[in-house]
């Protein structure tokens, strides 16, 4: 959301009042309009040659917070308390975890300090992996690197990609930053907003390098108005009809109009002309959502990964969580050198949810919003062996004031009866907060999830879990840790205001996640990391990764034995032993690994067979009864760790 939204609340208006008369102006209709891009240019420059274009940074070391005026205007009556969610105590099954594949830094406020000689928090986390790159974007920077984190480059000026374009997108630095890769075109796509003008900044890489040669566009999506916390995704379907970049957007009247909220927008940019060659004239279509801030913030465009397009002649779907137990859909068809159509479609009937939830309390500094009002970005459409599914998450109050996450997979076939495949309330029972996720669905179905995840007594840091096809209904996987939080941001207390999943579209098997966490306290200090994760089902012909099997429910007072397999052949193995999901470093002998459960102990030693497998065998005594533990084999030889293993005693 920008940093400059509260420079433009009129002074002497109460917040309650803006409140009222944005509710009265609720817009009516949905008519579409059609409009054209206003600036349109091609540069073969690199990004090192188009940042020494920019002027020198003037912020002068001073600090932006970026406002969240417009909270919630209207929202459902909060449950008790007490309440609990329905979903939340089947939510968690320990017994199986994601396998955790790499974890390297994205851009931070250090970042900022440096390129731009100031801080801005939150820092809008997102990114995307295309076949050699991942790409984080936030406020007011951004860096790429290769897919394991090596070959870093950055942090480049966030409006580094419109230097010598003119206007406001090369005047303005402003941030609310959004990369997709568009794997059907094999293209990176950049853009942010120039606020004060109402203008959608785009610039759209020549091919998979990311850092050279543009084609870049300029769009007034909301003339002389405020285009706030813009939504980008990518739709094409199967017929070809439907080719567009899909936008949501929240709209201000211009600074000096009392009313000054207005409405969420809706927008469809024609796909086809931005990527030809030399385009001269791309249009959009654009509608106003009727209901405005008090029912849709935070609503969702559609977007398609898992390294596919949308079934059949499937148009763009708008989707989001209203509670109490409501989700709305909208679809957007393109008609493109026409205007579009947007219609309302079907309600679907959801378990209750409450998305009233206070900041989380940390250990030494501020507390952080929660952003529970908004359906999180993005909503991922999958054609999953040709059925359409969506997943979607959002922060929920679990209960006592306690966040949790809220994940659904809907079958989106038929418009008009979309239905909730699986659903459930991710928040294990240890008192931790859960919040800001993302989601997305590899190509078998299965979902992958990262968040944040801190208590009043543990710095934030970022989890991950996800469900295979499968496994229970309604329950995630135990977290992994891909990296955990050593200190707490002071001076603002914003977080997100958003992040990322994506799917590689590579092996369309593989999730990057792109989320914030703390290094080291500080005021308006926050870095953000780069995680990939994977489950061993995915794929006609899934890697052979080491694997270590459940024993699952444990003995007290017998013998217990975990096997592994896949093994270095005739290698030795070491198992460790842990109370809790986290990170440990453990060196031995020159092997250096992160765990995924903290304060790891060595707990044994095996050597594997011919084949790699190993057999671990320990006596537990009978005072273990009811104890719940978490194992981890390494390979000594390749030093690979593998899954978590969870293990309750009876």
């Amino acid at each position: 959301m920008n940093h400059y939204l509260r420079k433009t609340l009129p002074r002497g208006v109460a917040a309650g009042a803006l409140l009222v008369a944005t509710c009265l102006a609720a817009p009516a209709g949905a008519e579409t309009t059609l409009g054209t891009a206003s600036r349109i240019d091609h540069t073969d420059k690199s990004l090192a040659e188009l940042q020494a274009l920019l002027p020198p940074a003037q912020r002068n070391g001073t600090t932006y917070e970026i406002p969240n005026q417009l909270n919630r205007l209207t929202k459902a009556p909060e449950r008790s308390e007490d309440a609990v969610d329905p979903l939340v105590s089947k939510g968690h099954n320990p017994t199986r975890s994601p396998l955790l594949i790499s974890s390297f830094e994205g851009p931070s406020s250090d970042d900022n300090n440096a390129v731009i000689g100031g801080r801005v928090s939150p820092p809008d986390t997102n990114g995307d992996v295309g076949l050699e790159h991942a790409v984080s974007y936030v406020n007011l920077v951004w860096r790429v690197a290769n897919k394991d984190g090596s070959n870093p480059q950055g942090p480049f000026i966030g409006n580094s990609f419109w230097a010598g374009f003119g206007g406001p997108c090369e005047a303005n630095n402003n941030g609310d930053p959004i990369v997709i890769y568009d794997h059907v075109a094999g293209r990176w796509v950049f853009s942010q907003f120039a606020p004060f003008d109402g203008v959608q900044c785009f610039a759209i890489s020549d091919g998979e390098d990311p850092t050279t040669g543009f084609t870049r566009f300029q769009f007034d999506v909301e003339p002389n108005a405020f285009n706030d916390y813009p939504k980008i995704g990518m739709w094409v379907n199967e017929d070809g009809s439907q080719s567009a970049y899909t936008y949501t957007g929240r709209n201000f009247l211009p600074q000096n109009n009392p009313a000054f909220g207005r409405d969420i927008t809706a927008v469809l940019f024609d796909r086809n002309a931005m990527l030809s060659p030399v385009p001269v004239t791309v249009n959009f279509t654009t509608t106003v959502i009727p209901g405005g801030f008090n029912q849709f913030d935070g609503i969702q465009p559609g977007h398609v990964e898992n390294g596919n397009v949308a079934p059949g002649s499937a148009c763009p779907l708008f989707s989001v969580a209203q509670a109490p137990s409501t989700y709305r859909f909208f679809q957007f068809c393109e008609n493109f050198p026409a205007a579009g159509s947007f219609s309302a479609l079907p309600n679907v009937t959801v378990p209750t949810f409450d998305d009233g939830l206070n900041d989380v309390q940390v250990p030494g500094g501020s507390s952080l919003n929660t952003l529970s009002f908004f359906t999180m970005y993005r909503a991922t459409h999958a054609n999953i062996n040709g059925e359409h599914q969506l997943a979607m998450a959002h922060t929920v109050d679990v209960g006592g004031n306690r966040g949790g996450m809220r994940w659904t997979i809907l079958d989106v076939d038929n418009y008009n009866a979309i239905t909730v495949k699986d659903t459930g309330t991710y928040a294990p029972n240890d008192g931790r907060e859960r919040w800001m996720g993302a989601v997305s669905l590899d190509q078998n179905g299965n979902l992958g999830m990262a968040y944040t995840r801190a208590a009043n007594n543990e710095f934030p840091s970022v989890f991950v879990t996800g469900r295979e096809v499968g496994d229970p209904a309604g329950t995630l996987q135990d977290e992994v840790a891909c990296v955990i939080g050593t200190g707490s941001q002071s001076g603002s207390n914003r977080w997100g205001d958003y992040s990322s999943t994506s799917l590689d579209p590579a092996d369309q098997c593989t999730f990057y996640t792109f989320q914030e966490y703390v290094e080291q306290s500080g005021f308006v200090e926050w870095n953000t990391r780069v995680c990939a994760f994977r489950f061993p089902s995915c794929g006609d012909n899934p890697p052979v990764l080491y694997t270590l099997g459940d024993a699952d429910p444990g003995v007290a007072g017998a013998t217990n034995e975990w096997d592994t397999s896949n093994g270095t052949p005739n290698g030795f193995q070491l198992l460790y032993l842990g109370r809790n999901t986290g990170s440990s470093t453990i060196n031995i002998l020159g092997c250096s690994t992160t765990l995924g459960i903290s304060n790891a102990r060595l707990f044994g030693i095996a050597q594997g067979n011919a084949d790699g497998d190993a057999v671990f065998s320990r006596d537990f005594p009978a005072q273990a009864s009811g104890a719940t533990l978490r194992f981890q084999a390494v390979d000594f030889t390749s030093c690979e760790p593998s899954n978590v293993s969870t293990t309750t005693f009876q």
